[in-house]
């Protein structure tokens, strides 16, 4: 008797093409999604339909370096040759990197602690049309040592409903950023947030508030204000091409 597995895969992608992760509602020809073009490779590889689970969803244009997604499926085929088989599959910009057995009761979502997310800025005078879809270009100097000073602010345990597309869709908004940190390599800036869940926008959000202090438009001092809602802040959220999905972490 074949026996039902529970299989993982880590994947990268590139979203500049694609409508975000999930499959849209309203399916349309020109909404392709990642997970769509997945389950479409499973279905011709295992001859039926099945459906994947995610770590969590990335938007329109989002990429990623260590998506986790999983799904369960009775087959003898050997776990090498069903990575072999979807990648030659994908496209090039959708790549399985790893593949494992994991048991049953394993949730690509439910089962992670944390997820560690990256963003991208290309801060120099010039724009580069090559770096477009990978990086979020700003022309005017940030000042980072300033945009650091407040990253023990958002650090922790709190209400991030500010830093959220559509608040009142969530039970709750509160989430617990495990570690956040800047650093600049020449002419990009480097952002990554390791948090134990995210809003939907919550990076991107935060992103653009952190650029917000760095160019002068939020005072350092302000910043505990805003964050309380003792003064008003309106949000927009930086651009999806400069943000990553770089690792999901796990017992």
């Amino acid at each position: 008797m074949i026996r039902e597995i529970n299989v993982f895969l880590e994947i990268e992608y590139m979203g500049t093409k694609y409508f975000g992760f999930q499959i849209q509602k309203k399916k349309s020809p020109v909404e392709t999604t990642i997970q769509g073009v997945i389950e479409d490779s499973l279905k011709k590889l295992f001859k039926q339909d099945i459906r994947v689970t995610c770590s969590g969803r990335t938007d329109r244009c989002v990429h990623a370096k260590g998506q986790v997604i999983n799904f369960k499926v009775k087959t003898q085929i050997h776990l090498n040759n069903i990575k072999t088989a979807l990648n030659s599959f994908l496209p090039q910009d959708i790549r399985i990197k790893k593949i494992k057995k994991v048991p049953l009761a394993f949730h690509a979502r439910f089962s992670a602690k944390s997820k560690i997310y990256r963003y991208i800025i290309l801060n120099r005078k010039q724009p580069s049309v090559f770096l477009n879809d990978f990086s979020w270009y700003i022309g005017e100097p940030l000042d980072i040592n300033k945009m650091k000073k407040i990253l023990g602010t958002l650090k922790g345990k709190r209400d991030f409903s500010l830093f959220a597309k559509e608040p009142k869709k969530y039970k709750h908004c509160i989430r617990t950023i495990k570690n956040i940190g800047i650093k600049k390599r020449g002419t990009f800036i480097y952002i990554d947030i390791e948090a134990n869940g995210f809003l939907r926008h919550m990076v991107r959000n935060i992103v653009s508030f952190l650029v917000s202090v760095g160019v002068g438009k939020v005072k350092i001092q302000d910043v505990r204000l805003i964050l309380d809602r003792n003064i008003k802040y309106s949000n927009k959220p930086a651009p999806g091409g400069g943000l990553y999905l770089s690792k999901v972490k796990y017992k």
